[in-house]
């Protein structure tokens, strides 16, 4: 993908769909598509899912066979007045739940561990 545009982007998308639905893991895909490393891959991945606006596809992961729990990274920062806090969560992940601007969460908190719920 040497040009981020759309359309490439979508190409992308669609390879990797296409290679994950007939059982090739994050490997595989990185090989058959020319990626040097599997880092590469997600990289450019999460690029094309930015600029075409659909979710990244899940692949097998390399051992085992079931799907991994992909964890995002957020930071919580003190927002305005008050006792509210704000926290920025990629778009990929809220595409992945299917959450769009305007949807209510429910907010668990258990130990250290503070999941949202649609």
């Amino acid at each position: 993908m040497a040009k981020d545009t759309k359309e490439t982007a979508l190409e992308l998308l669609t390879q990797v769909e296409k290679l994950a639905n007939e059982g090739h893991n994050q490997k595989e895909i990185a090989k058959t598509l020319g990626f040097k490393t599997t880092f590469t891959l997600n990289n450019r991945l999460v690029k094309a899912s930015q600029i075409t606006n659909r979710p990244v596809p899940p692949f097998k992961p390399d051992r085992g066979g079931k799907k991994v729990k992909r964890v995002e990274f957020v930071e919580v920062k003190r927002r305005g007045k008050g006792n509210a806090y704000g926290v920025n969560i990629p778009q990929e992940p809220l595409m992945r739940a299917k959450l769009k601007p305007g949807d209510r969460l429910k907010v668990s908190v258990r130990g250290r561990t503070i999941s949202l719920t649609k």
